[in-house]
């Protein structure tokens, strides 16, 4: 089944002013009294103390997906300080200028109960490590994206479990049982377990071909990378693979990580280096990277799935070096020393006893599984054959969207269906026929740039919570915020954006002026 958890929203609070918000109306909490002077909320929904946080209704679009049950994350100078769950929502602009009043002149209206707070105490930078951000602060007031929820899920057990405190007690419990992940022998990869893809719409039974390529790629020993153009899901279903793993051999893997590659990538980043050590900062010891962390971690044997998003906008040869070799099946001799002794790292089937601190052992049924956009192999770093011998490739492809109004208005909302969308008929066509006929020209081969369904969605999601009066405004700027950014570096960005501008639905001057200033080309004529 897809996940149907709690989200996570992140929430700054910078500056002195959002710090006293804090501490008196989630910390301390507001007298129930004063609160029931604005609000038609049932008094029973309350305790005597009312805990609450607000947003401006400059981010009213992120705050209407908050739901009961989800968490806000608490951020302030580099760490996630504390978490709570969310009891409700409500607009009220009379509350929120009486609970904050330092922000009379741009009131917080958008009101969220909360459960009473945990301290957390998380770095941020761990948190964005998950989710693939390359900055460790957020946004403003944002979700964490799917990406970071699933790292969440991957690493604590379950969003709960970090935002209650409760990870200690849930480590207890992996370490108690790491000495018995099996490190020998491979489970049967069986992924075409029914949900395994739900929420993700493919044509034409597609979803399951591409997961017979990874059953076939992993009995095979291979590596998977998933390529294709963006938004088409391969992020999410090299994460839902681990997961399910995970979740049905247990006995097998011990969770899974996900990050992002980076241009500056080094070995550091996944074998590991010297670092200095915390009790002096003179000395040096071996710390160890991404794919060595996923083998042994404070001294326990472990089998971490590994996804590396985006992973040739690393230098391969640079960033991999020494693991060519482990993934080709040998043992691995590093530069480096623990306690007098070489590190290295070896395959289970060469390892029958305890590893002594300086040996690393990679499970047999260890898998790295990666994502490269097919538009950044021309101005990022190639591939080198060496690294290539090691992968399956499996390309997901953007849907073939129909040149038939009736037909490709038809998919788009299966697609809507399927992301659990209401955009029925005839209230919605004008948007859903916009939206479709953009969707084709991107795709039938006019432009150079195919976009998959997740960059319609988001598009879909921008012209449904828009405070734009007019169709045609949500939608040029839908395709502004969405769809432009897609074509930076592209050739014929210029023709793309001249097709788009003569779509009936969008704001041909408009989609000039944001054509000229994002992509420094011009479409006037």
């Amino acid at each position: 089944m897809g996940y149907d958890g709690p989200k996570v929203f992140l929430a700054p609070y910078g500056n002195d002013a959002a710090l006293e918000n804090v501490e008196n109306s989630v910390l301390e909490g507001i007298d129930a009294d004063r609160v029931r002077q604005y609000t038609e909320r049932p008094p029973d929904a309350f305790d005597d103390v009312i805990r609450l946080w607000g947003t401006k209704p400059s981010v009213a679009g992120t705050w209407k997906n908050i739901e009961q049950g989800d968490y806000l994350f608490f951020y302030r100078n580099g760490t996630y300080t504390y978490s709570a769950k969310v009891l409700g929502t409500e607009q009220n602009e009379a509350l929120g200028r009486d609970v904050w009043s330092n922000f009379e002149d741009d009131p917080w209206d958008r009101i969220i109960y909360l459960a009473p707070p945990t301290e957390m105490n998380v770095s941020s930078e761990e948190i964005h490590n998950l989710a693939g951000y390359d900055r460790s602060y957020p946004l403003g007031f944002s979700p964490l994206n799917e990406m970071g929820v699933g790292g969440i899920r991957g690493k604590y057990g379950s969003v709960e479990a970090l935002a209650s405190g409760e990870t200690g007690s849930t480590q207890t419990e992996i370490t108690e049982t790491i000495t018995d992940i099996e490190i020998h022998s491979t489970p049967d990869f069986d992924l075409l377990d029914e949900g395994l893809l739900d929420g993700l719409y493919f044509q034409d039974n597609r979803g399951n071909e591409i997961l017979e390529q990874i059953e076939s790629a992993f009995k095979a020993g291979k590596h998977v990378i998933f390529t294709g153009p963006p938004g088409t899901g391969k992020t999410e279903i090299a994460r839902r693979v681990c997961h399910s793993l995970v979740e049905s051999h247990s006995d097998t893997y011990s969770g899974y990580e996900m990050t992002t590659a980076t241009a500056d990538w080094s070995t550091f980043e996944t074998v590991g280096g010297y670092m200095p050590t915390e009790t002096d900062g003179e000395n040096l010891s071996f710390e160890t990277g991404q794919v060595l962390r996923r083998f042994k971690q404070d001294g326990s044997q472990e089998n971490e799935l590994l996804v590396i998003d985006e992973i040739n906008r690393a230098d391969i040869d640079k960033a991999f070096g020494q693991l060519f070799t482990l993934l080709s099946g040998q043992e691995v001799q590093l530069p480096y020393r623990r306690d007098g002794n070489e590190i290295v790292v070896k395959q289970a089937d060469d390892n029958a006893g305890t590893p002594a601190p300086h040996e690393y052992i990679m499970p047999n049924s260890w898998r790295l599984l990666a994502t490269m956009n097919t538009y950044d192999k021309t101005s990022l770093y190639e591939l080198s054959y060496a690294f290539m011998r090691r992968f399956s490739f499996i390309h997901v492809d953007a849907p073939q969207v129909p040149d038939a109004r009736a037909e490709r208005i038809d998919l788009l909302e299966q697609y809507a269906d399927a992301w659990g969308m209401d955009l029925s008929r005839p209230a919605n066509e004008d948007v859903l026929d916009a939206v479709s006929e953009i969707w084709l020209r991107l795709n039938d081969g006019r432009s150079d740039r195919k976009i998959g369904p997740a960059i319609v969605r988001d598009m879909l999601d921008g012209i449904m919570n828009s405070p734009s009066r007019t169709t045609e405004r949500a939608v040029t700027d839908a395709v502004g915020n969405y769809v432009l950014p897609q074509l930076e570096g592209s050739p014929r960005r210029e023709a793309t954006v001249k097709q788009l501008s003569q779509i009936d639905a969008v704001d041909s001057s408009r989609l000039s002026e944001l054509g000229r200033d994002m992509l420094q080309i011009e479409i006037d004529g």
